[in-house]
């Protein structure tokens, strides 16, 4: 009965809501150690998928290919709730978009510095994956963000690169 009693008053504190935090209260250990918080690992957690797309343009910037994805999210299997080593490139991408959507006024100059090589690693990567075509040299990387299975809900375009010569990173 006690045990039944542990796992309701830890099942009910992970509620997203915070009415249910005075549940927690009852552990006086001051730790968490009995009715863990198990939000800690995600406490907020991504509802939305950041994609890179790119475009190739002619010379003259008047012709443009579709937008492309770079590189799609994989569809999830059960299997993966076990293994799933791709995971870490679109954590990757995770990490990147917010490097470069962060707000520059807020930053330290070391940390307002690193966005630079970020720009020139998210270039690098979506040039790996372009297949060159001789009459469109240049190309240009947008940032999306939209609620992955819901396609319901418009897309976010949140930043778009300069143009860049294939070839030239």
């Amino acid at each position: 009965m006690v045990l039944a009693g542990w796992f309701v008053a830890t099942v009910v504190s992970q509620h997203p809501g915070g009415g249910h935090n005075r549940i927690r209260r009852l552990d006086k250990t001051g730790s968490g150690m009995l009715i863990p918080n198990w939000r800690f690992f995600a406490p907020n957690p991504a509802v939305e998928d950041r994609h890179f797309l790119y475009r190739l343009a002619s010379e003259d910037m008047t012709r443009h290919t579709e937008w492309r994805e770079v590189q799609p999210i994989a569809q999830r299997r059960l299997a993966h709730a076990f293994w799933f080593p791709d995971r870490r490139s679109e954590k990757a991408i995770v990490d990147a978009a917010g490097v470069l959507l962060s707000d520059a006024k807020q930053m330290d100059p070391a940390t307002r510095d690193s966005r630079r090589p970020v720009h020139r690693l998210i270039s690098r990567f979506v040039q790996a994956k372009i297949t060159p075509d001789p009459e469109y040299p240049l190309f240009q990387i947008m940032l999306v963000r939209y609620a992955g299975y819901d396609h319901g809900e418009q897309p976010k375009y949140d930043l778009v690169f300069e143009y860049q010569r294939v070839g030239s990173v």
